[in-house]
């Protein structure tokens, strides 16, 4: 198994448990804490075709799927959908594909459930 298929499978195993009936995984990406070279993993973010799961130690929190994270730069990222976070460049391809993923959703006409009313 590749680097990249770990990846995967390394955010599915983590949303798993959180994940609704007939939910899907779009794309997900770890958020870090600390600085420079002393950054640890913190939050795993999964992004699916109705929310925006925020997997922490032992707990779950669910965002609407509406938010943009923006276009990535620099060696770290910040963004806030409910507070800020940082993300490694390594995982600037899975930030920018939760937005193409939204942009599709919406360009098709069907708004994830958040947008729904």
């Amino acid at each position: 198994m590749g680097y990249q298929e770990r990846r995967v499978e390394l955010i599915a195993k983590r949303a798993a448990p959180h994940l609704e009936p007939g939910e899907r995984i779009q794309t997900g990406f770890i958020t870090l804490t600390g600085w420079w070279i002393f950054t640890v993993p913190a939050e795993t973010f999964v992004v699916t075709d109705r929310a925006i799961l925020i997997v922490g130690r032992g707990e779950a929190r669910r965002l609407p799927r509406d938010f943009w994270f923006g276009r990535p730069t620099a060696l770290y990222y910040e963004f806030e959908p409910d507070r800020t976070y940082r993300v490694h460049r390594q995982w600037y391809p899975e930030v920018n594909a939760a937005d193409q993923a939204l942009r599709e959703m919406q360009s098709r006409g069907n708004p994830p459930e958040s947008e729904q009313s």
